[in-house]
């Protein structure tokens, strides 16, 4: 998502951890660590404290989160104060301890030793092991749905994958849509009435082909993905990013020669006697996170005093803005501005017309730093922005400020850059983020597009728009499969649309379908009325939201206006 040449937005998977330490003695020198930190099923996080007068260090692990195809990009910490989160928070510190991702380590130097009661929090921002698997909007229940069809073997299976003596019955436009292997393999053999067409797969245990499957129809991983068996299939069946998480999961961790890295890292050279070890606290702890919180970090660069600039388009709607105010000085002999403790200002509107909820946003300034302290060489500063709600409209208008203690300079060819991680709570029911393939939100609707094994033929009134697939329309919409298993499974089944729809609404409605995504909030109406009729229910619910009681245009402009 991105506004201009000078704004980037990217939607992250940020996960919160909060670590409580109790009664540290200020007499002893110890190193605390929690447990073993579960997270989606697995543990795969510890946070620790090397605790001692010299050089104390906080410090986060990942151990094998390569596994679920996910690795860390970045952790930040704050200590809790008073306010629901902390004021400032420091980026930690990436250590390079061998092997990428079996083994990750985040640490930074505490200005002072740990005692008595602290809350420290944690923000730890994961990504996909592969370019190709990342973090994407799209509706829970089309890939439930997919799911179902293929377990409770609905909606016509035509192909049987056999592995040993279990037989997984599945559908051909599906395989083919997501891999070009299987769809060379159904054009060789020509389909013969009322018998699936049989593939036997050897050399691999039947959970693994459930798994490639979970992946084909879903587009997510299920189960370890350090897998070799996995691996050849993926490699076989041209599944590019699922070879890529495999390939990655199955690095071996040198844990000997790594652990001594670690060690060597948090002891900083210093021989510190007597040391002892603790867990803190005793019992296990987890990280929830369920895909409605996504976090957009957002880079803003800006050259002028007071203008007002979109950091961020949502289906090509300008929702947020930022810009830097303050008192101005010319240097006398440079030719550049100089703004005295600059307030950075971002104001959010029109985000609840996507069902967004704007929970808080942090500032970065690492930048800023390095451009008007030369020599800076720091960890990442965030802070913490403070909301300003408007008297009129508090529900569609927000602002956020925060005000630097440092100078700040512009002109002459002089550009600011700050970078925002605005956290969003998603309030439309199943419509959320998840760490997916990224190409599954095509394939289908390329499928389809490209009429490869379609079976159902789409008419608005009279007018062919389309030609799509049974199985999809089928899981997608009860009215549809009701529609469909009405007619005859011979040949290609026509499905009709009232006359009283555009042609380019319906295919916007098919779309969503097979996507589970919505490109556009332009179709209105409609397009409400669509998945009303055909029991749509993500999508009735993103119309409800975004649909209803239009923003006051004139409102919102004389705002923005003023900024």
């Amino acid at each position: 998502m991105a506004s201009g040449s000078e704004t980037i937005s990217t939607p992250k998977m940020i996960v919160p951890y909060e670590w409580i330490l109790e009664n540290v003695e200020e007499q002893t020198t110890m190193t605390i660590a929690s447990k073993m930190i579960l997270f989606l099923g697995e543990k795969v996080f510890r946070v620790g404290l090397q605790n001692n007068t010299i050089s104390p260090i906080l410090f986060f692990m990942a151990i094998d989160l390569g596994k679920i195809g996910m690795k860390v990009e970045d952790v930040k910490y704050g200590i809790q104060g008073s306010g629901l989160g902390p004021a400032t928070m420091m980026e930690m510190s990436s250590q390079n301890i061998g092997e990428e991702g079996s083994l990750q380590l985040f640490t930074i130097k505490l200005a002072e030793k740990v005692v008595g009661h602290c809350t420290f929090m944690f923000r730890i921002c994961i990504e996909g092991t592969d370019s190709g698997y990342s973090y994407q909007l799209c509706d829970r229940l089309a890939k439930d749905q997919l799911w179902a069809a293929f377990k409770n073997q609905q909606y016509l299976p035509d192909v049987e994958l056999i592995v040993k003596d279990q037989t997984f019955p599945a559908h051909k436009a599906i395989l083919a849509a997501r891999s070009r292997a299987f769809a060379d393999e159904f054009e060789k053999v020509q389909p013969v009435k009322d018998v699936p067409h049989q593939i036997r797969i050897d050399g691999v245990e039947p959970s693994t082909v459930e798994n490639i499957l979970y992946f084909i129809y879903t587009g997510e991983t299920m189960g370890t993905l350090a897998d070799e068996k996995l691996l050849e299939l993926a490699n076989q069946y041209g599944l590019l990013s699922l070879s890529g998480l495999c390939r990655f999961a199955l690095k071996e961790i040198e844990a000997a020669m790594q652990m001594a890295n670690v060690m060597d890292i948090l002891n900083n050279g210093i021989e510190v006697p007597n040391s002892s070890s603790k867990i803190m606290p005793e019992k296990d702890t987890e990280i929830f996170f369920d895909g409605t919180t996504p976090t957009f970090r957002c880079v803003f660069k800006g050259s002028e005093n007071g203008k007002s600039k979109c950091l961020m388009q949502y289906q090509k709607e300008d929702i947020f803005y930022a810009y830097f105010i303050g008192s101005i000085t010319q240097h006398t002999t440079n030719r550049h501005y100089i703004i005295s403790k600059p307030v950075i200002h971002i104001a959010c509107a029109k985000h609840r017309r996507f069902g967004l909820k704007v929970e808080d946003i942090y500032c970065g300034t690492k930048e800023i730093l390095k451009w008007n302290m030369p020599g800076y060489n720091g960890n990442n500063q965030w802070l913490k922005m403070e909301a300003k709600k408007l008297k009129k409209n508090t529900e569609l208008l927000l602002r956020f400020t925060v005000q630097l203690e440092l100078d700040m300079t512009y002109g002459n060819g002089k550009i600011n850059q700050f970078t925002f991680d605005i956290k969003t709570v998603s309030t439309i029911g199943n419509y959320y983020y998840e760490m997916m393939d990224d190409a599954w939100l095509m394939d289908f609707w390329t499928a389809a597009t490209n009429q490869k094994l379609t079976d159902v033929e789409i008419f608005v009134g009279t007018v062919k728009v389309m030609e799509a697939h049974r199985i999809i329309l089928s899981a997608r919409s009860p009215v549809l499969n009701e529609t469909l298993n009405k007619t005859s499974h011979t040949g290609k089944s026509v499905v009709t649309f009232g006359a009283e729809f555009d042609v380019e609404i319906v295919k916007i409605f098919l779309n969503f379908l097979y996507t589970g995504s919505l490109k556009t909030r332009t179709s209105g109406n409609q397009l409400s009325k669509l998945a009303t009729k055909y029991q749509v229910e993500t999508l009735k619910n993103i119309c409800q939201v975004i649909y209803a009681n239009p923003p006051d245009v004139e409102e919102i402009t004389d705002y923005l206006l003023q900024l």
